[in-house]
């Protein structure tokens, strides 16, 4: 699978994972299970987790040089170099709010340049509060009491067979910062809205995707580089999609509708629930296993 958006972002998981191993040679025998939809949503929400959780550590390097920092829009088939922290590892890339963005008092914010890449632009702001809750111009690492930083991405990407529209927004909030703290709590909502299409010799895919996502108390220790994974806390996904497969004339249509949780551990390896059924995601890779 390509990664368009750090560590995560398939934005063709729900139509790619709904078509495989279904279809035989017969054109009548073109099915599509519900194991293949319950995939789908298993490769959307672990690919999106993973992408979140490097949103986070992308803004955390905005409040503490150690924090490593991430390429919001990759290369296709980017490599990273990684450092090992125990039985985990850190991948280093290169994006930040840092470097050119300016801070306006009327809106008590710092914009950021957009960063265009592959057909996506990426746009960023972050504002960063007192005790009292007023506006500061810059960040200090004593009396910033909190932060929220917001995120999103649009555009059209093309693939080797087709184009992949993407919509996403992210606002996240950290807080816990008055002070030399020794760890910060995350909440804050995204949305996804992705859609496109794939051709190939067989087949015709199309696919469309929403995605409701809510951050609840997620907890991350410092250092940063040494505690890569959040501690505690949740994310709660609504996954709602439908897609087409077309193949020697024959039409097949699918929808997907679910409830997503994933509960952080301190480790990369995580529960995640998909409407009862049981998984461990790997914030890593964005990739998960059934139990």
């Amino acid at each position: 699978m390509k990664r368009i958006l750090i560590g995560g972002g398939i934005v063709s998981a729900l139509v790619l994972a709904a078509c495989s191993g279904s279809d035989v040679s017969s054109p009548s025998s073109l099915q599509l299970s519900s194991a293949d939809t319950l995939q789908a949503v298993v490769l959307s929400a672990g690919d999106a987790t993973a992408e979140d959780v490097n949103v986070m550590t992308a803004s955390e390097a905005s409040m503490d040089a150690s924090t490593p920092a991430y390429d919001l829009i990759q290369a296709s088939r980017p490599s990273f170099s990684t450092t090992a922290t125990g039985a985990d590892s850190v991948r280093y890339a290169f994006w930040a709010f840092a470097g050119g963005c300016t801070y306006a008092s009327a809106t008590g914010r710092f914009t950021c340049p957009d960063i265009v890449k592959n057909g996506l632009t990426l746009h960023r702001s972050a504002a960063f509060f007192d005790a009292n809750g007023a506006a500061m111009s810059r960040y200090n690492d004593t009396t910033t009491a909190s932060a929220n930083f917001q995120v999103s991405v649009e555009g059209v990407h093309p693939t080797l067979l087709g184009a992949d529209t993407i919509s996403r927004t992210r606002s996240m909030t950290a807080t816990g910062l008055l002070g030399h703290e020794t760890s910060r709590t995350w909440n804050g909502t995204g949305n996804r809205t992705d859609g496109g299409y794939a051709n190939d010799t067989e087949r015709t895919r199309t696919y469309h995707t929403t995605d409701a996502t809510t951050f609840t108390n997620v907890v991350v220790n410092l250092p940063r580089s040494a505690n890569p994974w959040p501690m505690s806390g949740t994310v709660t996904r609504q996954i709602a999609g439908s897609g087409t497969v077309v193949k020697n004339g024959v039409t097949r249509t699918f929808t997907v509708s679910k409830i997503v949780t994933i509960t952080f551990n301190g480790t990369r390896l995580v529960p995640m629930s998909i409407g009862g059924v049981a998984f461990t995601l790997d914030l890593f890779t964005g990739k998960a296993v059934k139990l």
